[in-house]
């Protein structure tokens, strides 16, 4: 897609070669003038290297007023906190093609980590997918006040689905339901996953759900969450 300009430079040749290797001396009386060289034909174009045609994105997710997605996933919002009651769960609706998810966060027991998110599968019955072709997430999202949100990539590993140390990468988002693409390669796991943690590339290969949260160290005072999540698709 970048465009690229190429400075031409003029080359001026020795007069052996400008006529067509005729000698470069003036004709005499009984010389016969040498005839230009006819200029040589332009090269034809080069038709464009064919790169074959355009992938269009996949479908992952496409909320509908449905309880599951068009793509027929289930999607469930959560709370989560360090010591019980730090953080409740709202309501979680969908209308405009978004799901809105509310809640608090921070009720004075002492967490030191608390959160509301959204777990949206990309096939019924939480079937995985294979996706290790792609090297981007699209995702539509949103939030009543400036607010970072937490993207994971989930995959079925029991384990590290309850250790927290699938990839993620966080993204600030504003009022305004906006599209983020999101590459792959951005992912991470968390660091205090250590060994444990699973990088995008071993994820992919076998997807079960992306997560969506609004996390907060803050929990001293209450919080309240407001945030949305839009069509999610991904790209190759």
């Amino acid at each position: 897609m970048n465009d690229v300009s190429h400075a031409l430079r003029s080359l001026v040749l020795p007069c052996a070669f400008a006529a067509g290797l005729a000698a470069c001396a003036q004709p005499g009386v009984s010389e016969t003038p040498a005839t230009p060289a006819a200029p040589a034909a332009p090269a034809p174009a080069q038709p464009p290297t064919a790169t074959g045609p355009a992938v269009a994105p996949r479908a992952y997710a496409t909320f509908t007023d449905a309880k599951t997605t068009a793509e027929g996933g289930a999607f469930e919002g959560f709370a989560y906190a360090e010591k019980q009651g730090d953080a409740g769960l709202g309501a979680v609706a969908t209308a405009g093609g978004a799901t809105r998810v509310t809640g608090f966060t921070g009720a004075g027991k002492g967490s030191t980590w608390a959160g509301l998110g959204l777990m949206v599968q990309g096939a019924p019955n939480g079937a995985v997918a294979d996706l290790s072709g792609y090297r981007s997430l699209r995702i539509a999202l949103s939030a009543a006040t400036p607010t970072p949100l937490r993207i994971r990539l989930v995959g079925a590993d029991a384990t590290t689905v309850n250790n927290g140390c699938y990839p993620v990468v966080v993204q600030n988002v504003g009022p305004e339901l906006r599209t983020y693409d999101l590459p792959f390669s951005a992912f991470a796991p968390e660091g205090y996953c250590g060994a444990q943690g699973k990088a995008a590339a071993a994820t992919l290969p076998g997807l079960t759900a992306v997560e969506v949260s609004a996390p907060t160290t803050e929990t001293a005072k209450r919080r309240d969450v407001d945030f949305r999540v839009g069509a999610i698709t991904v790209l190759r």
